[in-house]
């Protein structure tokens, strides 16, 4: 990891790890919830791209788990064993106490820079995930997308929801409106906070984030040998930014989904 990409990330983390009582705040609920064997906190859409693996015994890594409800819900429709990583300490704490809650033996959490994870967990999990509010914290995409590869077996899959790169253009407001290039691809930096909850604004660390197109990704993918299986573009808001599009009449992309597979061993 260079030097520019280890300080935008350090500095980030530590937002995350301050946003993490503001998180727990406003999902007060969530651990009653987590207690239901039933529970799936998977948008709609992902959640029916999960359903198109056979998920049963299947080793599953999320990749920036945050809080871990989602790789939760994932172990809850049958995955084998499921190891959450993220760079925040106070979300992996979270993460733990909701895995506590939840009864389930065979399931992890370990915090390490998504750019340093260890060498012990290469080529270890069938299918990796990531869900919405990841890509734009990385500044080195490329190297995230090939650090995701590097955690399956050849043949694994790689599962992605995220906001979708047009919808970074808008600026929050009554209406949302365009305030950004497509193609600006410098650090954003902000201190206003992380809570996309309750959109309180509160003093907090800078937070940089980054703008990558489709194509970014879609290259950025094909250099780690993953081959698409799948991907769509949805009008649906999955991350609570300028939720108000989705009900425009003329609504921009807000989100897709996507699946990859690891080439094969040649």
């Amino acid at each position: 990891m260079d030097k520019t990409t280890l300080q935008y990330t350090k500095q980030t983390l530590e937002c995350w790890d301050e946003a993490a009582k503001v998180h727990a705040e406003a999902n007060r609920d969530l651990a009653a919830k987590v207690a239901c064997k039933s529970f799936n906190s998977l948008e709609q859409d992902f959640n029916a791209l999960v359903d198109r693996l056979p998920l049963a015994g299947r080793s599953v890594v999320q990749i920036c788990c945050n809080n871990g409800k989602d790789l939760i819900s994932i172990k809850n429709k049958g995955a084998g064993y499921c190891l959450g990583i993220d760079g925040s300490h106070e979300f992996v704490q979270q993460a733990k106490a909701l895995a506590s809650v939840s009864a389930h033996s065979d399931l992890d959490f370990a915090c390490h820079n998504v750019y340093e994870i260890p060498q012990h967990y290469t080529c270890q999990f069938d299918i990796a995930i990531v869900t919405v509010g990841v890509l734009n914290w990385m500044p080195d995409l490329p190297g995230f997308l090939a650090t995701c590869a590097s955690l399956l077996k050849p043949g694994g899959y790689f599962l992605m929801e995220e906001i979708h790169p047009v919808l970074n253009m808008y600026t929050e407001g009554s209406p949302s409106t365009l305030g950004a290039s497509y193609f600006d691809r410098s650090a954003q930096v902000d201190d206003e906070g992380l809570d996309y909850f309750t959109g309180k604004k509160y003093s907090a660390k800078e937070n940089y984030f980054f703008q990558h197109t489709l194509s970014d990704i879609l290259m950025a993918a094909i250099e780690a040998e993953l081959a698409l299986t799948y991907i769509e573009e949805l009008p649906c808001n999955v991350g609570n930014y300028c939720a108000d599009l989705a009900d425009a009449p003329h609504n921009p992309p807000l989100a897709f989904i996507v699946s990859w597979q690891k080439t094969l061993t040649k």
